[in-house]
């Protein structure tokens, strides 16, 4: 980083601590969107608004601080598929939502195939957000092998879980693990960077050693 301006250091690390901001902020509104609680609608519906834009800002603040040890393809690749993840969940998070808001619960079984056909919409969406996801988990984990403030075994971590997500909802298609009676990772994928955020936060003196270079 020596030969970046005062200006694009002080930007590197304001990235970063967006990306941990936005990270830990978006593992709030997952869970508040799914948690099983008398949350008011309208706000369940915000908070899943919010998550697809939130991951994106946070994965461009971990690619900042990822890049301070080292730059590669794995970690630019997978940056370029976690902001597209985030894109692709709040488009599926929309159009479900207006589904549902336009069909009541109680039309749905009298229209069908009808309603099936127009819900399946939504699953296939859903099942391309998990693909991006989780081939940016396994390209991240790869980049963090070496990082001095991750290792092999947030790198492996990391690889795992994204792995497994990735077979798990093509194993099921179109019906997310979850519904088919499978195991759903995404929960554990919340968790991880929720963690992994919090590790980035403790790190940030380690940032400002490697932005003093």
């Amino acid at each position: 980083m020596s030969s970046d301006t005062p200006e694009q250091k002080r930007l590197t690390k304001n990235w970063i601590v967006l990306g941990v901001v936005a990270g830990i902020l978006g593992d709030v509104a997952y869970a508040g969107a799914i948690a099983p609680l008398p949350i008011p609608t309208g706000l369940r519906m915000l908070l899943g608004f919010a998550f697809g834009p939130l991951i994106s800002l946070a994965f461009i603040g971990y690619y900042h601080f990822l890049r301070l040890y080292r730059n590669s393809i794995a970690l630019q690749a997978g940056t370029v598929f976690a902001v597209i993840a985030g894109t692709l969940v709040n488009l599926m998070l929309v159009v479900q939502s207006a589904i549902f808001l336009t069909v009541p619960r109680e039309a749905r079984a009298d229209l069908g195939l009808a309603f099936d056909g127009l819900n399946m919409v939504q699953l296939g969406m859903d099942v391309s957000w998990d693909i991006y996801f989780s081939l940016a988990m396994i390209l991240l984990g790869i980049a963090m092998l070496g990082h001095p403030r991750f290792g092999r075994i947030w790198g492996a971590l990391s690889i795992l879980i994204g792995g497994g997500l990735l077979v798990l909802n093509l194993a099921t298609f179109p019906i997310p693990p979850g519904e088919a009676e499978s195991l759903d990772l995404g929960p554990v994928s919340g968790l991880y960077y929720l963690v992994a955020s919090v590790r980035i936060w403790t790190s940030l003196r380690w940032v400002d050693q490697q932005l003093a270079d």
